[in-house]
């Protein structure tokens, strides 16, 4: 997957060992530059690890390194909880380095996600999950259409639910098109 700055790279098996046996790997095996403290809980890599290998079915919808097109440097990770629920439903996440932040890189990955999302016929929503607190997290999430949907209480913290269905996806795609078109 592509945008115009971003190379979304889908985190195969390959590429998780590789990493499991140190960033040094990944980076040569894909001809990229790795951030000194990256993957920052290194725990996760593991954990993601066996969930891909004990659920091949996750391809295309897990896990994605984030590369800058010109550096060449991974400068996020970005995927899907699961795959769409019965009813349709994703969850997606991503994470963009401090160095890279507040430069429109967070909003260009998260609308390379949805529209992959929309992609397929089965989605019906892309949801996303936050922090209750107004931060740029969320001022990307609404950027790229996503609204609140409400609070859910958890273990820890309570969340936020944020929400972009099919049709205000289609709506604003089709708004975007005529507006290129005129």
């Amino acid at each position: 997957m592509q945008t115009s700055r971003l190379h979304l790279i889908f985190c195969k098996l390959e590429y998780f060992e590789a990493l499991l046996h140190g960033p040094q790997h990944l980076a040569e095996l894909l001809a990229i530059k790795i951030p000194e403290h990256w993957p920052p809980y290194t725990e996760l890599v593991l954990v993601a690890y066996d969930k891909l290998r004990n659920h091949p079915e996750l391809d295309g919808w897990f896990f994605y390194l984030v590369v800058h097109k010109t550096d060449r440097t991974l400068i996020g990770t970005g995927g899907f909880k699961s795959l769409p629920d019965a009813n349709g439903v994703v969850e997606v996440g991503y994470e963009v380095q401090e160095d890279y932040r507040e430069q429109g890189y967070g909003t260009e990955l998260l609308e390379a996600l949805i529209d992959y999302a929309f992609a397929h016929a089965a989605v019906t929503e892309v949801i996303a999950h936050t922090l209750e607190e107004y931060n740029a997290t969320v001022k990307v999430l609404q950027k790229c259409g996503l609204t609140f949907a409400g609070s859910m209480p958890t273990d820890d913290e309570p969340l936020w639910r944020w929400s972009l269905r099919r049709e205000v996806y289609e709506r604003k795609v089709i708004t975007q098109t005529e507006k290129i078109l005129s």
